[in-house]
């Protein structure tokens, strides 16, 4: 020990080997392996100036570690006194603030339907004398809290009291329906936009993306019904300028009559015009039995043809560029021949007593 040392480090041989650890060591932090040289250096009686000029670090420096350690060993060594001035905001702040983007912000007089950091900044100055905290100073409060509240989540939950009943009949005919019985699905796609681009569309090259210019003209618009046979993944289609009941009524006749099977499941949403006067006529003349199973309302993934329009959409219409509703019309029908060729039915594995009837989903 060095004459006139104040703060005196003694260390015995289990802390020369932990400190000496720390040194080699790639994860611990740079101060706390300044502060293991400190001691060693100073076990080994160094003077205090060729500490600080091997290590770069003032005198003052080592004789605060000497005298933390001195004080509380190393666990006092190693903690870092706080830097900087104290918050002035209290965790009831943090709390007010936490509470805030858990509510609308139009309950508190807010003209927002969502919240955004300057929005929570807004409704601190609304609410509070003082000047806001910086938008970071928000975010790391939220963060701590595990708030995402930047997140909001669409949903479209079934709400039909017969979701049940209605789902488990769909599906016992999916996976339970009598070989005898033909089965199949109905549904329209509306609305389907004639679209020509402005820049051709291009595609991938290495390290690049396609690219897709949003400009575009309008050149009218088509509906496509179509017809899905279950069993062998088939479909027919039919391009219209509406979906009124007379045209539903008309294409379920065209295409129910040939049919060789007088008994038929058929499997339509809860659009007021598939279930219209005119349809029920229409089915009527066929003078068979065809028994309509509507899907619960809400729940369009139980009719199996919405999987055809998402491969549709997907595979065509996202990037299709038609200069007329003819080319569009064509396009479409050469998509449905492409398809039909290879058509396989769906695996269909949800049944009726499946466990999301049993709880009401």
């Amino acid at each position: 020990m060095a004459a006139g040392t104040r703060y005196p480090v003694v260390l015995t041989p289990e802390q020369v080997e932990f400190l000496e650890d720390l040194c080699r060591s790639r994860r611990c932090a740079v101060r706390e392996q300044r502060n293991a040289r400190i001691l060693l250096m100073r076990h080994e009686q160094d003077p205090v100036r060729t500490v600080a000029a091997v290590l770069g670090c003032s005198t003052a420096t080592i004789a605060s570690v000497c005298r933390k350690f001195s004080l509380g060993g190393w666990a006092t060594c190693r903690r870092e006194a706080a830097h900087g001035r104290h918050s002035q905001y209290t965790p009831r702040d943090r709390e007010e603030a936490c509470g805030w983007v858990q509510t609308s912000p139009q309950s508190l007089d807010l003209p927002l339907t969502r919240w955004s950091l300057a929005g929570v900044q807004a409704c601190w100055r609304l609410h509070r004398a003082s000047p806001p905290p910086a938008r970071s100073t928000f975010d790391d409060w939220f963060k701590a809290a595990r708030l995402p509240w930047w997140q909001i989540h669409s949903a479209c939950p079934p709400r039909d009291p017969a979701f049940a009943p209605k789902g488990s009949t769909v599906c016992g005919a999916y996976c339970e329906a009598p070989p005898q019985w033909g089965e199949f699905c109905y549904d329209q796609k509306p609305q389907i936009q004639a679209l020509s681009r402005d820049v051709p569309n291009s595609f991938c090259a290495p390290g690049r993306p396609g690219y897709q210019e949003h400009d575009y003209h309008r050149h009218g618009v088509v509906e496509i019904h179509t017809f899905y046979e279950v069993r062998t993944g088939l479909c027919q289609w039919a391009a219209r300028n509406n979906h009124r009941q007379e045209t539903i009524a008309e294409l379920l006749l065209e295409w129910l009559y040939p049919r060789p099977e007088r008994q038929f499941l058929l499997i339509m949403d809860n659009l007021a015009a598939n279930h219209a006067p005119a349809v029920q006529a229409a089915l009527n003349q066929l003078n068979k039995l065809v028994l309509v199973l509507r899907i619960p309302t809400h729940s369009s993934w139980l009719n199996q043809v919405e999987r055809v329009f998402a491969d549709l959409q997907y595979q065509l219409l996202d990037h299709a560029s038609a200069m007329s509703v003819a080319d569009l019309t064509q396009q479409i029908a050469n998509w449905f021949d492409w398809r039909n060729r290879t058509a396989q039915p769906y695996h269909w594995t949800l049944g009726s007593d499946s466990v999301m009837f049993a709880t009401g989903y």
